[in-house]
């Protein structure tokens, strides 16, 4: 039986998970940072709770499947493992198995390039004229198709199927000697799928500097010094910076940027139906901002991301929020 998270516990686990990220990605001057969960680009798949990764086909299948158990297992969820990966071939139960087979293809392409060549030199051996000369190359493309498929293990559904394509391409010429070797190249490749696969079928914690809006358009030469001080706070304090509009607010009531910034600092504290009712109010001062639209969709992610997790819990024996 999984360990039950009340609301309470679980805000607490994200503000450990905020520290121990030690903010990273933290506000900077005139900005404010939103640390949340997001939604899973797969959000069925992300329903999973545990799984198997089967050793995929292909010469560079295995390699495949090892990056994305490792990638997997260290997806953590309010300070918890978010998948439980179970061994090929264990007898112990899973949700789901994931499968698929991977082949890194190469091709080779004869280039040119120029180069400065010395075809005079003075009685000292020195350059006396140069000429453009060109010598041939090779570029080496290497590219990674792999298609992947999870499917529930009790009724067989596929719950989860794509083709993931990476490539990348370097040009090795005789005078100079290639940035990474065939092999590194393909664990490359492997390693941006396996992130590919984790970003679809997982949610993620994202810190986010979401800049604050600096108009001072209405307020008295006190309260724009005092708006410009919470300003400056926004890097040191947010906390004060918040303070500081939520005075100049009861002060100067409708002054748009105020009431955009008192809706950025409720999403930053999670107070997310505040939020909206206040970037509502911004919006129908600020129709045009487009800072207030992203902030919509911002919200709204996050909102799925809470669901699907409650959801998720709930099934698997938690209690969600």
């Amino acid at each position: 039986m999984r360990k039950k998270l009340g609301s309470r516990a679980r805000k607490l686990r994200l503000a450990m998970v905020m520290a121990g990220l030690g903010w990273a990605g933290a506000a900077q001057a005139e900005t404010l940072t939103i640390d949340a969960l997001y939604p899973a680009r797969d959000r069925d798949a992300a329903q999973v709770g545990s799984l198997v990764v089967e050793r995929f086909g292909g010469r560079d299948g295995r390699e495949l499947s090892f990056a994305l158990e490792g990638v997997l297992a260290e997806v953590t969820v309010y300070g918890q493992p978010y998948f439980k990966l179970v061994v090929e071939r264990s007898t112990a139960p899973a949700d789901a198995l994931l499968s698929g087979i991977a082949n890194a293809q190469v091709q080779n392409q004869p280039v040119e390039e120029n180069r400065k060549e010395c075809v005079e030199r003075d009685g000292n051996n020195k350059c006396i004229r140069e000429e453009q000369v060109k010598i041939r190359c090779n570029r080496r493309i290497v590219s990674l198709n792999p298609s992947l498929r999870l499917a529930r293990i009790d009724d067989g559904a596929i719950v989860y199927q794509r083709q993931i394509y990476k490539s990348d391409q370097v040009v090795i010429c005789p005078d100079r000697e290639p940035g990474r070797s065939l092999p590194d190249t393909v664990s490359l490749l492997v390693e941006q799928v396996a992130d590919e696969v984790r970003a679809d079928i997982a949610p993620v914690f994202r810190s986010d500097a979401i800049r604050v809006l600096e108009g001072r358009k209405g307020l008295d030469k006190d309260q724009s010094n005092r708006f410009k001080d919470a300003l400056k706070a926004t890097f040191r304090d947010p906390g004060q910076a918040c303070s500081i509009w939520q005075a100049l607010d009861t002060e100067a009531p409708g002054q748009s940027s105020v009431v955009f910034n008192l809706a950025l600092c409720a999403e930053q504290r999670g107070e997310l139906d505040e939020a909206l009712t206040r970037y509502r109010q911004a919006q129908t001062l600020l129709p045009r901002e487009p800072a207030i639209r992203a902030a919509f969709d911002r919200i709204a992610a996050r909102q799925a991301a809470e669901a699907d997790y409650n959801a998720r819990e709930a099934r698997l024996g938690g209690t969600g929020s």
